[in-house]
């Protein structure tokens, strides 16, 4: 078997997808020729083992994939933020018809909730990925426990934000007959293009994985990304509590601004936190946040 050949099979064992394979063999098969009137052996000396440049190569290419996937994830997560508080802003000038005046609270109520918890799933986990992925963005090759966190975060980030864009569309549907048309027609596209986003970031993610990374070395967490938060190292319920009260008052000062009513404020200020402390259990490990 010759020396590419090797390199080749190394690279389809990495899972490295079939377009790139034939880029790099094509890319050493010229700096091959380059070296023509070299004795063959010696060029593969300073070239190394096949099956190493092919695992540094992997290496390479799935940082460069993960990073890159995170950023666009962002983008997507971006503009399904667009589309959720133009449709917001929107029932602000239509007059919001609450959760029972529509179809049926079977529709709004979880349309609602979607929104609200997924929307912010979605911020955490995508800030978290992409912040990772610029902080890295300098490293050659990432350890493959990095790689695997970043996808992890990108990931859960996408999926809330596909669970926002459905639920803006569910909402639109519970509110047909109470919205002026324009307003429909707004959050049917909105919804229809945030989830086109949010799929074709999602491909870009799911590509980006294939390829086995296999560096050694640790995956870092939350208080990595954020030294401030050193102190809470290894006490995940006072991070926990800290982050949700911290969250509840944020949206109890809001809505006590908004609504003028301090009951109401701490009303949504208390499942705020709640809301926060569910999400805080369940996630938490994937995106690093705890051991």
């Amino acid at each position: 078997m010759s020396w590419l050949s090797e390199f080749d099979e190394e690279l389809g064992a990495r899972r490295v997808r079939r377009a790139v394979r034939e880029r790099l063999v094509a890319e050493l098969a010229d700096h091959l020729a380059c070296e023509e009137g070299q004795p063959t052996r010696l060029v593969l000396t300073r070239l190394g083992a096949a099956r190493e440049i092919a695992a540094e190569c992997a290496d390479e290419l799935a940082t460069d994939e993960g990073r890159r996937s995170a950023l666009i994830a962002f983008a997507a997560l971006a503009l399904t933020a667009l589309a959720l508080i133009a449709t917001q802003m929107g029932l602000g000038v239509i007059g919001y018809p609450g959760y029972d005046h529509g179809l049926s609270a079977a529709i709004s109520l979880p349309s609602i909730l979607g929104i609200v918890i997924g929307s912010q799933v979605a911020l955490v986990a995508g800030l978290l990925a992409s912040w990772r992925a610029l902080r890295r963005r300098r490293e050659r090759v990432l350890p493959a426990a990095e790689i695997a966190l970043i996808a992890m975060r990108t990931g859960i980030a996408l999926a809330a934000g596909l669970v926002v864009s459905l639920s803006i569309a569910l909402l639109a549907v519970d509110y047909v007959q109470v919205v002026p048309a324009w307003w429909l027609v707004l959050a049917f596209a909105l919804s229809a293009a945030a989830t086109g986003a949010l799929a074709g970031a999602w491909r870009v993610g799911a590509r980006a994985s294939s390829t086995l990374a296999t560096a050694a070395g640790p995956a870092g967490d939350l208080f990595d990304d954020i030294p401030l938060l050193q102190v809470l190292r290894g006490h995940p319920v006072g991070l926990c509590a800290g982050l949700a009260l911290a969250s509840g008052a944020a949206i109890t000062l809001l809505e006590w601004r908004a609504e003028h009513s301090l009951a109401e404020g701490l009303q949504r200020g208390i499942a705020e936190a709640l809301a926060f402390s569910l999400c805080f259990a369940a996630l938490s490990r994937l995106v690093g946040a705890r051991r």
